[in-house]
């Protein structure tokens, strides 16, 4: 199995680079030099022959097509830098450190080669990850099939608390994936599941402390939960690789554990813990509501803290037949700059090539080299920015953008959410919008929801939901805009407000649809090129979870204590 997996992941990297070696499927060889026979001439019989046989003009040689010049793969054309707003050795004065075998060094070089390429590429399993893959794009897995554009609740079941914390909270995503059979077969999944052709099973951490695991289809739990015991407000994420490893942070700690957490799912039992409370972190707050990526080829995750810390860790895996072992190696990044408004990171990383983007709780979109630990460039966003990045590789221009949305938390009511289009490569800022919000001590306005960048009919188009906006009740607002001018293509202002990320889905010819959920427990059915509102359905309380769909059916939790599953026909 482990064989198996990563030769895969190979030739997926492969794949990547498939055009620089004769994409037309041909071997590349040089056409014949002889030239074509000339046919044969054929005289009549009552023809005389003439005196004098004519000259035959020999056929040209034909001139081969020159060989067009290899495409090159996105990622040899990515050099990102900064410019002087961006620079990290500039007025903003950004330090960082580094920390490897335990020790603090002066400089880093890690030992394997990092790459991580576009994101069709990261994983077969199904959704693993927060938002999908490593652009943070992709949480939703296959086509949707849609002719009567309805929702329809296909199912639910009730779920615990914690305190206050109830249900699903902030993101709370779910994983779906689709186990292969050699690991399914070694799971503590349920015989009459695990004989069951084709389950599909969803995952999903929750504010009661515990990880539940049922089937797609119908709802039934595929096996027992595993219990972590604390409230859980990340996303959980499965092993992209098909290992049967989960991982998941602690959003809140009232017994004396604060980390991260690794578990084996052939047994549920833990297998590893990250200590929030790392001693090298500049924050004592050891939540972890960050959702990692893993360099597959190379056995490594890449984790982000609200502590303030990134962490390179090589997990060292090894799995044969249902005999599962970590034994991670660790390096840390901690950093520091002007203005530091509070140490820590709440959204998710995303990568490209060996490329780390995040925006932090101070409001800064950060882009660090993997490789050596050193900061490439960084820019102030204005505010607390717990929106995860959302990655884009723009084929036409040869370039890598990337969107980001702050919330209205450090500036009091009124303050200013910010949709910002950068340039990748640099943190140079291509557009922007904004738009004033209301605030108060338990509902930050803004953007806390991650954004869609569009494909299919909506390939031009970059979707973000900000909520409470001032002057509407606090109600929300979902904007399409043009990725290329910043111009908004089309805008709903909505009676309530979310935090939950909207979904695009997108039937095999390309036609897209966006399910987003609000405050009051609505989801909504919305055409993607128009903004129409299709269908609404209600689940009865505040959806602050984010969904993820495999193919018709949406999975997402409420703070009202239920799980929904809900088709899209």
């Amino acid at each position: 199995m482990k064989e198996k997996i990563i030769l895969c992941a190979a030739c997926a990297m492969l794949c990547l680079f498939a055009a620089c070696d004769g994409a037309d499927g041909t071997d590349g060889g040089t056409p014949s030099d002889t030239p074509p026979s000339a046919p044969a001439s054929e005289s009549p019989v009552d023809t005389p022959t003439p005196a004098r046989a004519a000259e035959s003009t020999p056929s040209p040689t034909p001139t081969p097509d020159p060989t067009p010049p290899p495409t090159p793969h996105p990622a040899s054309l990515f050099k990102p830098s900064s410019v002087p707003e961006t620079d990290p050795g500039g007025a903003i004065n950004y330090q960082h450190d580094i920390q490897a075998g335990g020790e603090t060094v002066a400089e880093y070089l890690c030992p394997d080669e990092i790459f991580f390429g576009l994101p069709e590429y990261y994983t077969s399993l199904g959704v693993t990850t927060f938002r999908g893959d490593n652009f943070r794009n992709g949480p939703a897995w296959g086509n949707v099939s849609v002719s009567e554009e309805k929702l329809t609740e296909l199912y639910k079941f009730s779920i615990g608390y914690t305190d206050k914390w109830t249900g699903v909270g902030w993101t709370g995503q779910p994983c779906i994936v689709q186990w292969e059979p050699d690991v399914l077969a070694y799971m503590n999944v349920y015989p009459e599941k695990k004989q069951k052709d084709g389950l599909v099973e969803v995952i999903n951490g929750t504010m009661d402390g515990k990880i539940y695991f049922f089937d797609l289809e119908d709802g039934e739990f595929t096996r027992d939960p595993i219990i972590l015991g604390e409230p859980i407000k990340g996303a959980v994420t499965v092993d992209p690789r098909g290992y049967p490893i989960l991982y998941v942070g602690q959003g809140v700690s009232y017994k004396t554990r604060f980390g991260y957490y690794i578990y084996s799912l052939i047994d549920g039992q833990e297998i590893y813990f990250i200590n929030g409370r790392d001693p090298f972190a500049r924050r004592g707050w050891g939540a972890f509501d960050s959702n990692p990526l893993f360099d597959i080829p190379n056995d490594r995750m890449f984790l982000c803290g609200e502590n303030g810390v990134i962490y390179n860790i090589k997990l060292n895996t090894e799995y044969d037949k249902g005999v599962l072992k970590i034994d991670p190696q660790i390096a840390r990044y901690r950093y520091n700059y002007k203005p530091m408004r509070q140490q820590g990171i709440e959204s998710s990383p995303a990568i490209f090539s060996h490329y780390l983007f995040v925006a932090d709780n101070s409001g800064f979109v950060h882009c660090v080299d993997l490789m050596t630990f050193t900061p490439v460039w960084a820019r102030d966003c204005t505010d607390d920015t717990d929106s995860t990045v959302v990655l884009d590789w723009e084929e036409d221009a040869q370039s890598l953008s990337l969107y980001t949305a702050c919330e209205v938390d450090y500036q009091g009511d009124g303050g200013i959410c910010h949709i910002r289009k950068l340039n990748a490569a640099n943190g140079d800022l291509l557009w922007e919008h904004t738009y004033p919000c209301l605030y108060d001590e338990n509902v930050n306005g803004g953007a806390l929801a991650t954004p869609v960048s569009g494909k299919g009919d909506i390939s031009d188009c970059v979707i973000f939901w900000i909520a409470k906006l001032k002057g509407y009740k606090g109600g929300g607002a979902l904007v399409c805009y043009n990725k290329k001018t910043g111009e908004v293509v089309w805008e709903n202002i909505m009676p309530n407000y979310g935090w939950s990320s909207p979904v695009a889905v997108y039937t095999e010819t390309g036609k897209s649809y966006i399910v987003v959920c609000d405050s009051a427990g609505y989801m909504y059915l919305i055409r993607g090129t128009t903004g129409e509102i299709l269908d609404r359905i209600t689940l009865g309380a505040n959806i602050e979870a984010s969904p993820a769909v495999y193919g018709n059916t949406v999975v997402v939790g409420t703070r009202g204590q239920r799980i929904f599953g809900i088709e899209i026909s």
